[in-house]
């Protein structure tokens, strides 16, 4: 990749919106979240970049805003990254890898490059997934389930008698009322799947990243980790674009 100019580097996720400067050498110190476009475009106004590098896994309705605002905001191009076949050594188990979340994709991507061995990716969003890499990279299968908040809000609208606002303190103990019953719960339903898979595959080494991570390894999960794994895996996928587009 010959390009001089720091990319931009945008994770779209449920919840926040992350960026970060990059070039083909590595990521780089400036980055952040923020909510909400708007706050998008106002942080990164003042910084040096021009192409830009998308994963997202919002609605195409929410893509094509960002998409809009940044290319108002300057950008020369944004190259919208999908999962594939196939690239930089990693293999996709799907019949149809562009219904893999992108997410999911890009983490495994920086785990193979930067890793040897077999690998088990751990990223703990809104959901958590868990996916597991040969050593010759080939994708062997995953795991997706509900993040702690998303059983909350499953146990607040699918029953007649719990409703809980929100979670306590992260805990596995049990809890003495409702709401620390659904905390407690929902947080040793996440940290026992997890735990089940990783002790199924012991020669795995197991990467963690999302911004449940931390929870979990404080929860008690061993597990090394990597919290820029997305990101690294955009700014590998968005270098090769850049140099297999070059003439």
């Amino acid at each position: 990749m010959t390009e001089q100019t720091p990319l931009l580097l945008i994770d779209a996720g449920n919840t926040a919106i992350k960026w970060r400067l990059a070039n083909a050498e590595a990521l780089l110190d400036a980055g952040g979240s923020v909510s909400d476009v708007l706050s998008l475009c106002e942080r990164v106004k003042a910084e040096p970049w021009g192409v830009v590098g998308l994963a997202s896994v919002a609605s195409d309705s929410a893509d094509a805003e960002l998409i809009t605002a940044l290319t108002a905001s300057g950008a020369r191009v944004v190259h919208r990254a999908t999962a594939q076949s196939n690239c930089l050594g990693l293999v996709s188990s799907y019949a149809e890898p562009e219904r893999m979340g992108v997410d999911r994709w890009l983490a495994m991507l920086a785990a193979h490059v930067h890793n040897e061995g077999a690998l088990c990716v751990i990223d703990a969003g809104t959901a958590v997934t868990v996916d597991l890499v040969s050593a010759e990279g080939a994708h062997d299968g995953g795991y997706i389930l509900p993040g702690a908040d998303l059983m909350r809000r499953a146990l607040s609208s699918e029953t007649d008698r719990i409703h809980v606002g929100a979670l306590e303190a992260p805990t596995i103990g049990p809890g003495v009322n409702t709401e620390a019953c659904v905390t407690a719960g929902s947080w040793r339903a996440v940290l026992g799947a997890v735990q089940s898979i990783t002790a199924e595959y012991p020669e795995h080494l197991a990467l963690l990243t999302g911004g449940g991570a931390a929870t979990l390894q404080d929860l008690g999960l061993a597990a090394t980790y990597s919290p820029d794994l997305v990101m690294e895996g955009l700014r590998l996928w968005l270098s090769q674009t850049l140099d297999d587009q070059s003439p």
